[in-house]
């Protein structure tokens, strides 16, 4: 199971997104009208993503995810959302072309921008579905320490859905399945997330 740490600077980061989000959401209030329905939330999840193993360094293809997010209602049934999120790290490897086994761990976050329908099925639930782009950010560090590392950012579909309760008329607590996709190097693939998220609007 994938041990969960926050050192100092990762906080530091999570903190700043955090005030962006915020920050996001009251500009968009402060330019619309009146009754308009903003939300922020936060998610942590299990993810697992898709990368090569190799026989002489170990393999580990999930790890614990977060997510902040930032989102304004449109109609009762769609909205568009921003969100951040830092996917921890897999470890993984590859072959070169000379036939050399090399090892190191993938870290990888995104930034992206979805639209979403909202379903009410019942009394204080519904299901969602939100489609859009995410930029996708993805480090390699060897693990040999004398080759560095290489990143790559690429432009890549976000897909979710999610069932969600709402709890009181603000705040909603939701099961979210999100999928999208990373590279780097010739590593490629679909990552997953499963988790919780609350969300309050106001």
């Amino acid at each position: 199971m994938p041990q969960v740490s926050l050192n100092p600077s990762a906080f530091s980061r999570l903190r700043g997104r955090l005030r962006w989000l915020l920050g996001t959401a009251a500009l968009l209030a402060a330019g619309a009208t009146f009754g308009a329905d903003f939300s922020v939330g936060l998610g942590a999840s299990a993810d697992r993503g898709r990368v090569d193993c190799v026989a002489s360094f170990s393999c580990d293809r999930g790890s614990a995810a977060w997510k902040l997010f930032a989102g304004y209602r449109v109609s009762q049934a769609v909205d568009v959302q921003t969100v951040w999120f830092d996917e921890g790290r897999f470890k993984g490897g590859d072959t070169t072309p000379l036939g050399t086994e090399f090892g190191g761990s993938f870290k990888v976050s995104g930034f992206g921008l979805t639209g979403g329908y909202r379903w009410d099925f019942a009394p204080s639930w519904s299901l969602g579905g939100r489609a859009g782009i995410a930029a996708m950010r993805t480090r390699f560090d060897y693990a040999n320490a004398a080759f560095g590392s290489a990143s790559k950012t690429t432009v890549q579909p976000l897909l979710g859905l999610g069932l969600a309760c709402a709890v009181t008329p603000s705040v909603r607590l939701s099961l979210d399945y999100d999928v999208t996709r990373f590279k780097v190097h010739t590593t490629r693939g679909p990552l997953q997330m499963l988790g919780l998220a609350a969300q309050y609007s106001f």
